[in-house]
């Protein structure tokens, strides 16, 4: 079974290039647009890692970690953050705090890969007592 991917990205064209990469590489990958439409990819089937953005219409992707990491449900699911923008010294702590990695765009595909490769094989480690 390959491992889900879900894109949370409100720049279609950039959230394309990512599904079909990873798509590509081997994973299964949804996207969506905003943190509401997230809540409900999650309802539907929980992801095994999810890339998010940082700046989103709505809430912003780090007041959705948040949102994830209070639920017991969504508590464990592997996040990258990525980001247009310079990460503020309050995210980049945020992010540390949550040992949630931070890609600033432009990034290389293949280091998007190994940075989900990296968080799904941390947490699949941590969870298995």
């Amino acid at each position: 079974m390959s491992t889900s991917i879900l894109i949370v990205e409100n720049e279609l064209d950039i959230a394309d290039i990512i599904r079909r990469y990873l798509e590509f590489e081997g994973f299964t990958a949804t996207c969506v647009i905003s943190c509401e439409d997230a809540r409900v990819a999650c309802a539907a089937r929980l992801p095994d890692v999810i890339v998010l953005d940082w700046r989103l219409p709505g809430i912003s992707g780090d007041e959705w970690v948040d949102e994830l990491r209070a639920h017991p449900q969504t508590a464990d699911i592997p996040i990258v953050m990525m980001t247009g923008g310079y990460p503020t010294p309050r995210l980049q702590a945020h992010m540390a705090a949550a040992e949630i990695p931070i890609l600033i765009k432009p990034f290389s595909l293949d280091q998007l890969v190994e940075y989900i490769e990296r968080v799904s094989t941390r947490q699949r480690i941590i969870g298995a007592d």
